[in-house]
């Protein structure tokens, strides 16, 4: 039996915009009327979330060190609870994602949503730009655009809906612990001309009395936005054990990876 399905609800949180662009890819393969919620900045996660009662709620998140950022949940308590498909998707810097897409699919159930799919992207690492070099490209925009057909196809012809079991074959519950969250944030240098991007685009809302070189570090979540979005590149992380650290993962995560799709 079909399910009739109105529109979809593309709701993501994407400080650097990589994720943004691989939901637009899989809602164009949903070939559904879309309806953007783009929950990144503060002001848009202030608001309970209202959704059709036939509408595919397409849920995704980047990956923060092999978990979904703590955002997620702020943005789940705004979601209303009720039986409805959904896509989960995640998005990550090619090193892994760990408990990331199955930590998603738990948050739709306890929704009570129903999952027609499950998938794990690829994009450039926020902290890096050799690991998942200028992705996603056309072949993982691609392979996003089928994945939203596949699903399409099993959310109008079939009952089946996906079960934990695949996902579980790459994760396991509990979730690994995050990691504890280093002292640091993004030098300014004097490149910068003051237009106030960085401050406008903090998911939250971290830069002190919007002064793009004053970073309050216990709001900082190290996202990267500001660093991947200033247009006179005049952010950078400076920490020598960090930038250490980042080097020794980008050279030993430098082969590509590919999407990983899970379908019921």
């Amino acid at each position: 039996m079909s399910r009739q399905v109105i529109q979809c609800a593309n709701i993501f949180f994407s400080p650097t915009g990589t994720t943004r662009k691989i939901v637009r890819h899989v809602a164009a393969g949903l070939a559904l009327p879309p309806r953007e919620l783009d929950m990144t900045l503060p002001t848009a996660r202030e608001q309970k979330i209202f959704l059709e009662r036939e509408e595919l709620a397409l849920l995704a998140f980047p990956v923060y060190g092999g978990r979904l950022p703590k955002i997620a949940l702020e943005i789940f308590n705004q979601l209303p609870n009720g039986r409805r498909p959904a896509l989960a998707l995640v998005v990550y810097g090619n090193r892994a994602y760990e408990d990331a897409l199955l930590e998603l699919f738990d948050l739709c159930v306890q929704k009570g949503y129903f999952l027609v799919g499950a998938a794990a992207f690829i994009g450039e690492h926020s902290y890096s730009h050799v690991m998942g070099q200028n992705r996603p490209d056309p072949a993982d925009e691609e392979a996003a655009h089928q994945f939203g057909l596949s699903a399409r196809h099993c959310l109008l012809t079939g009952d089946k809906v996906l079960s934990d079991k695949s996902l579980l074959a790459e994760a396991h519950r509990p979730y690994r612990k995050y990691s504890a969250k280093r002292p640091i944030s993004p030098d300014t240098s004097r490149k910068c001309v003051g237009c106030l991007l960085c401050v406008k685009s903090c998911p939250v809302a971290a830069f002190v009395d919007n002064n793009p070189r004053q970073v309050d570090q216990a709001k900082c979540i190290l996202c990267a936005a500001c660093v991947k979005l200033c247009p006179e590149k005049a952010k950078s992380f400076n920490d020598d054990d960090f930038t250490d650290d980042m080097a020794v993962m980008a050279a030993a995560n430098l082969d590509r990876k590919e999407p990983v799709i899970h379908l019921p």
